[in-house]
């Protein structure tokens, strides 16, 4: 009873998040992604490379949700990115085909990388990066850092996504998940966070 319970307020939590992302334009009738690009001043290219999700970007429907760049919000832009990533990456171990086929830090380097943000390919070195963060100091588009093992190596890393979530490409089993920051694994294995400026 209690893991249903949980998994509904989660649920709540993604919806939540979710109805407040200010990065996403949803579809109107007589769309374009060029239309959109334009609108929201950015290249046709740049548009296309932040909606991967969108098949075919030359058929796009109402109420499609488009991923665009806000002048002033980066952070809530870089995790509803992440967030649009749900359906289009699959995990694999030092795979180097972001964001289609990649691991956890793979995925983040990826990222980050789209805003402007160059961290190292594994997940033990981008821990060395950005500002150090304990749990309670985390904001939205921090990194989180997780070890495994006894010697407290880095193991894994997410991203912070607000609202007591986090998100990560985990593993084969389940690529990128929304998970609350209070399951019982992120809090037995979490580490540090971090924070760059975007």
């Amino acid at each position: 009873m209690k893991k249903i319970i949980a998994a509904a307020l989660v649920a709540v939590f993604v919806t939540i998040s979710a109805s407040s992302a200010n990065a996403e334009y949803y579809v109107k009738k007589g769309d374009t992604m060029a239309k959109i690009a334009k609108q929201f001043n950015m290249s046709l290219a740049d548009l296309i490379s932040l909606n991967p999700h969108i098949e075919n970007p030359n058929k796009i429907d109402v109420n499609d949700y488009i991923i665009v760049r806000t002048k002033d919000q980066k952070k809530r832009d870089l995790v509803d990115y992440a967030r649009s990533l749900q359906s289009v990456t699959a995990y694999k171990y030092g795979g180097n085909n972001p964001p289609y086929s990649t691991d956890c830090s793979g995925w983040t380097q990826h990222i980050y990388k789209k805003f402007g943000v160059n961290l190292p390919r594994v997940s033990s070195e981008q821990a060395r990066t950005g500002q150090p963060m304990t749990f309670k100091q985390l904001q939205l588009g921090d990194l989180m850092f997780f070890s495994t093992r006894a010697d407290k190596v880095i193991t894994h890393v997410g991203i912070y996504i607000g609202n007591d979530l986090w998100i990560s490409n985990l593993n084969e089993e389940k690529d990128v998940q929304i998970l609350s920051t209070w399951g019982t694994w992120c809090q037995k294995y979490f580490l540090w966070g971090a924070r760059h400026n975007l």
